[in-house]
């Protein structure tokens, strides 16, 4: 693993620096620009030539004794300060004495209509003693900065290859940069944050940015890393520079599959359960940072687990053979969402199935365990008019809210079921809502049963369910019952007998149902 070293380097130095130690023995008298004096400077150049501008690029200070100006009308030698200014230079110092007994007014007048620092230099200094010692410095920082930006992307490759996550690589930019780094959606979504102790003190990083740099993905924003002040309250030497390389890695950290357990996926699980409303583009750009990444066509499915100790609920939703999962507890309930691609990929047709058989297939790891899959959500890479963070948070509570329900339901079905879905559970969950009036008259449906049952111990009612459950499948329901399939008829014959009708009627089927969810579930609450 790669080792990143705070860097420590000075930054560029200004036009008020250079004059102060290196040009100090030139007596510096400053005849215009006076406001650019703490502009940084790129290099420092000597030219007698009239015609220099066009060698410049910008950012330099320009040393010169005039010569070149030598017999140069004032239109001219305006001129010239002025194509100077054009092209970006930090300042134009000119040593008097030689060429010019003073820097000609119309130069100073020109360069005060550019805030071009114009400098009279009134001692001899040797040029090229100033060039040395400015430029050597200037190209040793640009040097420590090339080796801080191979480091820390070396860093930042190491992490991607050891499927390290975001959060360890934001915690090497910030040992880099001696500061707290935080990363926030487009929406200013907060995703990760490495130096600080809590998100008020991230966004307070975030509010009082020293520099950022934007993290794309296939062309387009999905986030932004924002890094604050040093700990040592001083300058950030490469923080731009830095903070550009690392967002390309950041990016794809952002957009990897197979991240489990991070920090990304337990905060957006958790800002879903709570109903915290976002964008859908910050949405997926969340989800592709919780290891749940939208490319094209994406179901997300939501589901919701509970055991006697959250960790074994959390543990087998993890060890489920899914593509892609974020997940966290919240309120010792297991919340989770599991990435299928649509059309159901190489698992089938529906995403729902998919999910359960991954669960299922752990057999005996589920336990005293409670899984309760809810319904899938369509994520279209290329947006939609829906609003799916309201979709997954409403189907994340709901599972939540079912879990209650399972223990009847699997009783009904005469099976020791551990995963169920949210659809399945669907008629369960209206029951406890509907008309007390409409409870009673289902209630008054089976409540027959209900006295035999309690009269004389039979099994009647729960009988009914299980074979209603199993579509009155005679050898199905027997088996469920542990019975055999002539003590099944018996029962049957008696339950039609108690109640005056057929329940299996496919007329008062669904009624029937209802009413022995009503008096199996309806004393759970939630």
């Amino acid at each position: 693993m790669t080792t990143v070293r705070p860097s420590t380097t000075t930054r560029t130095p200004t036009l008020r620096e250079i004059l102060d130690n290196d040009l100090a023995a030139a007596e510096p008298r400053i005849l215009s620009g006076h406001e650019r004096l703490d502009a940084p400077v790129r290099w420092v150049h000597s030219s007698e030539i009239y015609e220099i501008g066009p060698l410049l690029t910008g950012g330099e200070l320009l040393l010169t004794t005039g010569l070149g100006l030598r017999g140069l009308d004032a239109g001219t030698r305006k001129h010239y300060v002025q194509d100077l200014a054009q092209r970006g230079v930090a300042a134009v110092a000119i040593e008097v004495g030689r060429t010019f007994e003073a820097v000609p007014d119309e130069m100073v007048r020109a360069g005060s209509a550019a805030r071009l620092p114009i400098i009279e230099l009134r001692a001899v200094v040797p040029f090229i003693d100033v060039c040395r010692a400015v430029n050597t410095a200037i190209a040793a920082r640009e040097v420590d900065g090339l080796r801080a930006r191979s480091e820390l992307v070396d860093a930042l490759h190491d992490d991607l290859s050891a499927g390290a996550g975001v959060a360890s690589m934001l915690g090497h930019v910030a040992e880099i940069l001696g500061a707290p780094v935080v990363l926030v959606s487009t929406s200013d979504a907060l995703l990760s944050a490495h130096g600080v102790d809590d998100d008020s003190a991230a966004w307070r990083i975030v509010d009082r940015a020293v520099a950022e740099a934007t993290v794309h993905s296939k062309g387009r924003p999905m986030a932004r890393m924002v890094v604050g002040e040093r700990h040592d309250a001083r300058p950030h030497p490469f923080a731009e520079s830095l903070l550009r390389a690392a967002a390309g890695p950041v990016a794809v950290g952002l957009t990897r599959t197979g991240v489990r357990g991070s920090a990304l996926a337990a905060r957006l699980v958790e800002d879903l359960v709570d109903g915290r409303p976002m964008r859908p583009a910050d949405l997926r750009t969340r989800l592709a940072g919780a290891g749940v990444p939208v490319v094209g066509p994406t179901v997300v499915v939501p589901l919701a687990a509970e055991a006697p100790d959250p960790r074994m609920a959390d543990a087998a939703v993890a060890g489920a053979a899914l593509d892609s999962v974020a997940r966290s507890i919240v309120d010792a309930t297991v919340y989770a969402l599991a990435a299928v691609p649509a059309g159901g990929g190489h698992g089938g047709g529906d995403p729902v199935d998919r999910v359960v058989s991954s669960l299922v297939t752990q057999g005996n790891r589920l336990g005293r365990m409670t899984i309760v899959v809810g319904n899938p959500c369509v994520m279209d890479d290329l947006g939609g008019t829906t609003d799916p963070a309201a979709i997954l948070s409403e189907s994340l509570r709901r599972c939540g809210r079912q879990l209650g329900l399972a223990a009847p339901a699997s009783a009904r079905l005469g099976a020791d079921r551990r995963v169920f879905t949210s659809r399945e559970l669907l008629a369960d969950d209206a029951v406890r809502v509907l008309d007390p009036a409409i409870r009673a008259e289902l209630r008054s449906l089976v409540l027959p049963l209900l006295d035999n049952d309690g009269r004389s111990s039979t099994d009647l009612v729960r009988t009914l369910s299980v074979h209603l459950s199993n579509g009155c499948s005679a050898t199905r329901s027997a088996a469920a019952l542990h019975i055999g399939r002539q003590s099944l008829y018996q029962r049957i014959e008696r339950i039609r007998t108690l109640l005056g009708f057929d329940p299996t009627e496919p007329a008062v089927y669904a009624s029937v149902m209802l009413a022995l969810r009503s008096v199996t579930g309806g004393t759970h609450q939630l």
